[in-house]
């Protein structure tokens, strides 16, 4: 529960570039809390990463519960800013992707509803060396599409850059040999995709790790290793419905701790481009106070 001993005061966390459902969910939440008399001061992020975390962690003596309004990126944001605090933070989707959303609400949930409220779990994160994640991060294929995009920032909306990047690059990308070593095993191969999961979903709704848990202590490792373009296409189709664990290519297993001592891989966390290999990848036990709906299946008590 969230720390009793303070009034709440609520800060809105709010990505100026997010889709037009930004603007109602602000309206909804603003008025919802007026109403109720809860303290409320709204920030929006800008383009200074480290700015921006600075201005979060100063945030964490003041405010008791943080709502995000944005998407995957900004919600990262929001949990290196609130990771290992007393904050508890909830999540108003309205990104390009909201994948994470995906492995909380159900279509029934009202996301105010459950900001609003005083419900939440400490839930596990994922640390790649200093910078935490949590949802998913990306080794291969997807980090150097996330690279990409970032040095090469698309023109077209952002709703289809990832798929229309992804296209691109699927025809003339190569396999890049990798280093990996976790306590449950070892590879040295080229591999496609590397993907660390704490949630299910990335890239817009593929099921890339159907396994993970919130809390749980582990990470789920999905490795997709050398294969055809055909067959590539025929996996990446497979894990939109997460039934892509049991194909030759695809190795599965949970860990809590991971080494990649290949050089010079770009890495990708929560579709946010991280920095490149070597990198230590590890789960967080219990870092992040989260608000979920009461019947979410996640860290029952």
């Amino acid at each position: 529960m969230p720390d009793n001993s303070l009034p709440r005061h609520f800060l809105i966390i709010v990505n100026p570039l997010a889709r037009a459902a930004a603007q109602s969910y602000r309206q909804r939440l603003t008025q919802r809390l007026t109403e109720a008399g809860i303290a409320f001061d709204i920030w929006h992020t800008t383009e200074n990463y480290q700015a921006n975390l600075r201005h979060l962690r100063q945030c964490q003596s003041h405010h008791t519960d943080w709502v995000v309004i944005g998407g995957d990126g900004t919600l990262n944001l929001a949990v290196n800013g609130a990771a290992n605090s007393k904050v508890a933070l909830g999540l108003l989707p309205c990104g390009s992707g909201n994948d994470f959303a995906r492995s909380i609400y159900r279509k029934h949930d009202d996301a105010i509803e459950v900001v609003l409220g005083e419900h939440s779990r400490w839930i596990d994160l994922g640390k790649c060396n200093e910078r935490f994640f949590i949802n998913v991060l990306g080794l291969g294929f997807d980090g150097q599409l996330v690279a990409d995009m970032y040095a090469h920032p698309p023109t077209i909306g952002r709703r289809w850059r990832y798929l229309a990047a992804a296209l691109g690059k699927l025809l003339c990308y190569r396999e890049q040999p990798l280093e990996l070593s976790s306590a449950q095993r070892c590879i040295g191969e080229p591999a496609f995709m590397v993907a660390f999961a704490n949630g299910r979903y990335f890239g817009g709704g593929m099921q890339i790790a159907p396994q993970a848990q919130l809390c749980d202590g582990m990470l789920d490792c999905c490795w997709i290793g050398r294969a055809p373009v055909l067959k590539k296409l025929y996996y990446l189709m497979r894990v939109f419905a997460g039934a892509h664990l049991h194909a030759d290519a695809v190795q599965y297993w949970h860990d809590a701790h991971f080494e990649a001592a290949t050089s010079g891989l770009p890495i990708e966390g929560d579709g946010e481009f991280f920095g490149t290999t070597p990198a230590t990848i590890r789960c967080v036990k219990g870092a992040l106070r989260f608000k979920l709906p009461e019947q979410h299946e996640a860290c029952k008590s």
